[in-house]
């Protein structure tokens, strides 16, 4: 039967709904659906690789396969679902090549959102920082990483939360797919990878109550790349991530470059 008849077949779900736009409702169940596929991709509920029955999965989630229809077009603009012609749609394998792309890139534009946020931030977003840094801090302690994940994610956005919305757009996008990677790896709910961290947050949070852009660019621009490296010695230790050392070496450039010698090269470029 097609996934159009079956639709049919179920009959109609919304008739005791209260009022409200037809599109308004199928936005926020889309959305309902992209977060949680998301959160079942990210935590390897599906598997790397695995393939996408639409009937079995929305039977497994209790909807219609009209709104997953939609949330898988919207994982897949954001490079967490691949579709095949002529084939069910996957979860994408382990690609080595992927996974420098996605580093490389949130190397450069992460730290590109913090310098252009550092200089806009407030004290409530300094106490939403030290509120993710000490809750992270505190789940360590115990080795809980159902606590640690979601103030870790909390963090990472608050450093580009002031960089407007299309660039902070792209570099979520970018973090969920590298999530992907380092939660296949060890690294995902290692206590000794936290530890490491704890000083590169705090050390981060500092650079931004300062209010050096420069200088917290660079910090973030190295612990990426301290996350990338480990990520991938782990999954593909034969590869040699070059565009990841070539993004940190792009910020740095400019992290650490005099900004008095910027401005003359500026005025006779």
């Amino acid at each position: 039967m097609s996934v159009e008849r079956a639709e049919k077949s179920a009959g109609p779900d919304t008739a005791s709904a209260p009022a409200r736009s037809t599109g308004s409702a199928r936005r926020d169940g889309t959305a309902d659906v992209v977060g949680t596929l998301r959160a079942m991709l990210l935590n390897g509920q599906l598997a790397p690789g695995a393939e996408l029955s639409q009937v079995g999965l929305a039977r497994r989630l209790g909807i219609s396969t009209t709104p997953l229809r939609e949330a898988l077009r919207q994982l897949e603009a954001e490079g967490l679902v691949e579709t095949r012609r002529n084939r069910r749609p996957r979860v994408p394998p382990f690609d080595p090549l992927d996974l420098e792309a996605v580093y490389s890139g949130r190397v450069v534009l992460e730290s590109l959102g913090i310098a252009l946020s550092v200089p806009l931030m407030t004290d409530d977003d300094y106490d939403a920082l030290r509120t993710s840094v000490d809750e992270m801090r505190d789940a360590g302690i115990v080795a809980d990483f159902s606590r640690w994940e979601p103030a870790h994610l909390a963090f990472h956005a608050g450093l580009i939360a002031r960089c407007g919305p299309p660039l902070r757009q792209q570099i979520l996008t970018l973090a969920a797919r590298s999530d992907r990677y380092r939660r296949m790896s060890v690294l995902g709910q290692h206590p000794a990878g936290w530890v490491v961290g704890e000083a590169e947050h705090e050390a981060l949070l500092e650079a931004c109550m300062k209010r050096d852009p420069r200088a917290a660019a660079g910090l973030l621009a190295r612990h990426l790349t301290r996350s990338a490296l480990t990520v991938v010695a782990h999954l593909a230790p034969d590869a040699d991530p070059v565009g990841v050392r070539l993004a940190l070496q792009m910020v740095l450039s400019w992290a650490d470059s005099d900004q008095e010698e910027l401005d003359r090269r500026a005025k006779f470029a």
